[in-house]
Parts: structure tokens; sequence; C-alpha cells
């Protein structure tokens, strides 16, 4: 079961919550799910830059054959 970016962000929430309340205890949980988060994020980022280059790329080759 894939867990969804809105709910990881909810949980990060819950445990910040926690560690306010009861201390660094949950501190490890909490750098997990936002360094899990950062890294879904980066990924996202970095193939969306080849797709908006590949996109431009193919408009400007349509623009040369035409």
């Amino acid at each position: 079961m894939t867990v969804s970016d809105k709910e990881l962000e909810k949980a990060i929430r819950s445990v910040a919550r926690l560690i306010d309340r009861y201390g660094d205890y949950y501190w490890p949980i909490f750098e997990r799910l936002e360094t899990e988060l950062r890294v879904r994020n980066d990924r996202k980022k970095r193939v969306n830059s080849y797709l908006v280059c590949n996109k431009e790329n193919a408009d400007d080759s349509d623009m040369h054959s035409a």
C-alpha cells in the first residue's frame, strides 16, 4: 500500500505535535517522515525538469521541420 504525500504531511504534523507535547522521543520518526517527503518531492522535480525540457525541445523540432 502506497502512502500519499497528503498522508505523509498529516503524519508529520501529528508527530510534530507529539514532539511539542512530549519532547524529542518522537524525533527519529519525524526525521524519517520528513526525509521521505523531501525525497519524493525532489524526485518529482528532477523528473519534471526533464519533461519540461523535452517538451520544449520537441516544440523546437516541430518548428524547424515545418
